[in-house]
């Protein structure tokens, strides 16, 4: 059965435990949206694409999500990934789909195929004597197993679309994705706190799972305070656990609620790789942030989408393709981190290989390629 021969592939190749595996097999997997290599009836390679709505700005698009991409080992080197990730490309691109993204294990992997890092999380390493004078003002409510109340997912996707309007790219959470955010972290036997506002309004929440230490997986909240109560909930493991690894969305800087930081070690962890399918509908969006008067050439190089390589004149709400000269030339990958907003023009002019042939334009283009916080934090 395929099925069981995905798990067994999975397990060999990234050692989750099997409640983990099982878990996602019942609950995200979709033989429809996964891509295999089968030869002899023996799966070899596999991809698996799960569809979220993505937030850019003000535009929303569906995007594929590509995780558990695998060879086993003694196929590797044969070009079968190469093919599970072209034919993925292919299709999305013929669906009209803007970008398919992933978290990638090795980022020189999937960059040769074009993609780039948008994203980035903070990780903090914390000592449980920092967090000790933090107070809880408002009410907290743990939730560890299926019964809550469904209500909460409702309370949940409010607060999220709220909390994450600062953000310019973002995975749109909606009441069934907060399920199986929920029923993944009961899976790993993790639990999640949540703060509400005097009004009953969610404030905040933090979801966790414990080892030998305590890994807090995302803690969102809106004020001080709220961060505040759910740090105290924390210190409260201090005599079962060794320290606290927290995630968190990279503007978000702990550091400055701590009254110490020597007991904090903070690492930025980049997060997710884009590949673009549709450099017009790209640029067409950056139009938005020229004058009327402005004009900007660019050429695009990309190596497996053929209609995106060419020159692209871009004036204020119009992109067209044309021939002739450009003012900038650059290929897919530092067009995705500078129009995602992963660098900014100034700063990844420094360091990578594009090529600015009319240096009159640097002031338009440091205007539209402006340095954005995106969040991403899901792994299925």
């Amino acid at each position: 059965m395929i099925k069981n021969q995905l798990k067994v592939l999975w397990k060999d190749l990234f050692n989750d435990e099997l409640d983990y595996i099982n878990w996602y097999f019942d609950n995200v997997y979709n033989e429809e949206n996964t891509k295999i290599f089968l030869k002899n009836n023996k799966v070899y390679g596999m991809l698996f694409e799960n569809s979220y709505h993505i937030s850019v700005g003000e535009d929303r698009f569906m995007g594929r999500y590509l995780v558990g991409v695998g060879v086993t080992p003694e196929k590797r080197g044969e070009g079968i990934m190469k093919e599970l990730l072209l034919k993925s490309l292919k299709e999305a691109y013929d669906f009209g789909e803007e970008f398919i993204y992933l978290t990638p294990i090795d980022k020189k992997i999937y960059e040769r195929f074009g993609f780039a890092y948008i994203s980035t999380l903070s990780k903090y390493e914390l000592e449980f004597p920092v967090l000790c004078d933090f107070k809880k003002e408002f009410k907290i409510e743990k939730i560890q197993d299926e019964s809550y109340d469904q209500n909460i997912l409702i309370k949940l996707k409010e607060f999220y679309r709220e909390v994450s309007q600062e953000y310019y790219i973002k995975v749109a959470r909606e009441k069934e994705n907060y399920k199986k955010i929920l029923s993944e972290i009961f899976c790993e036997d993790g639990l999640i706190y949540i703060s509400y506002d005097i009004a009953g309004k969610i404030n905040g929440y933090m979801s966790l799972v414990k080892s030998e230490s305590i890994y807090v997986k995302e803690i969102l909240f809106k004020d001080k305070d709220t961060l505040e109560g759910l740090l105290s909930i924390l210190y409260g493991y201090k005599d079962y656990y060794k320290k606290i690894e927290i995630v968190l969305p990279e503007n978000t800087y702990l550091e400055d609620y701590l009254d110490s930081e020597n007991l904090v070690k903070k690492t930025l962890k980049n997060k997710v790789q884009v590949r673009i399918l549709h450099v017009e509908k790209v640029l067409k969006r950056l139009s938005k942030s020229l004058k009327e008067n402005e004009e900007i050439k660019i050429y695009v190089q990309d190596r497996y989408i053929e209609s995106n390589t060419g020159v692209f004149k871009i004036n204020k709400n119009e992109v067209e393709k044309i021939e002739g000269e450009f003012d900038l030339s650059l290929d897919i990958n530092d067009l995705t981190t500078l129009a995602y907003g992963f660098r900014d023009y100034k700063s990844l002019k420094k360091i990578e290989s594009f090529y600015i042939k009319n240096k009159d334009k640097e002031q338009i283009l440091s205007n539209i390629f402006m340095r954005r916080v995106n969040y991403f934090n899901q792994d299925f």
